[in-house]
């Protein structure tokens, strides 16, 4: 599983970079298909997944117990979309992206280091007790 969250943390990290220099890609996504079926269950989907897999491998990691909250974050998450309704999401990501516009650059460096973390907290060895 270590792999699929290093492959989590580099795309995090490839978003963060694109949120920086050209986040017109990522928003103008976001805009057209935000109304997409797809798109709602896909969020499901993939924060279940990858919340899950968190969970699972936290004991393999360098911080445990912040990669099993992050993971729980996850699936709860998913589970309030869940239960929102595809109308709510819809609303959700509107709102979103219209008040995260002028924060941009914030964002994209919070995706870097949320990337980052996962890679670090699972390269290597975990520290022994």
């Amino acid at each position: 599983m270590k792999p699929c969250i290093k492959i989590f943390g580099i795309l995090l990290i490839l978003v963060g970079i694109l949120l920086l220099f050209t986040p017109e890609i990522i928003f103008g996504f976001l805009e057209s298909n935000k109304g997409a079926f797809w798109v709602y269950w896909l969020a499901i989907l993939v924060r279940l997944v990858l919340g899950a897999i968190l969970i699972l491998s936290a004991k393999e990691s360098k911080h445990p117990l912040a990669v099993k909250i992050i993971g729980g974050l996850f699936v709860l998450a998913a589970l309030i979309f869940l239960f929102m309704g595809q109308q709510n999401f819809q609303e959700f990501i509107a709102t979103v992206l219209s008040a995260f516009t002028s924060y941009v650059p914030l964002v994209g460096l919070v995706s870097i280091a949320f990337g980052s973390f996962f890679i670090y907290a699972f390269t290597g060895r975990r520290a022994k007790e």
